[in-house]
């Protein structure tokens, strides 16, 4: 078996040395492991990708990688926070590859913020980061 099966940071790290963010991302959301796309977002500056032009990431993952990154939100909750509202402000609700699955996806990641806003254990700087996502979201739904 190849080590970078072992390992899937090596193979991702490659790829982000390379440029391949695309590849590198969407290798990462196959994997179903929350973990991994946390460790590929810190391993990156993921403002500035987002902000080429263009965008060096799909649509698809954008939207992939913004329901991820919420279904574990309890870890490294502030890091998330921050890179979700950057994903959110890239996402392109109109955009024909993922309008039909936008509105479904903001939903559930609304109702997962709005819990974790209630969680007595959400800290003062925390709560801000929600207050700009939420914004974003409902900017998005309404």
């Amino acid at each position: 078996m190849p080590e970078a099966h072992l390992d899937p940071t090596k193979e991702l790290a490659r790829l982000i040395a390379e440029k391949k963010y695309e590849e590198a991302f969407t290798s990462a959301l196959h994997r179903s492991d929350v973990s991994i796309v946390s460790w590929l977002c810190s391993q990156v500056n993921l403002q500035g990708i987002l902000s080429m032009k263009p965008c060096p990431l799909s649509q698809g993952v954008l939207l992939a990688l913004f329901q991820q990154l919420a279904c574990d939100i309890n870890k490294e909750t502030s890091r998330k926070l921050v890179w979700m509202t950057d994903v959110a402000v890239a996402i392109i609700p109109s955009d024909p590859t993922i309008a039909m699955h936008v509105v479904l996806i903001f939903r559930q990641v609304s109702q997962i913020v709005d819990h974790l806003q209630s969680m007595s254990t959400t800290s003062a700087s925390e709560t801000a980061s929600i207050r700009v996502l939420k914004f974003v979201i409902n900017s998005v739904l309404n």
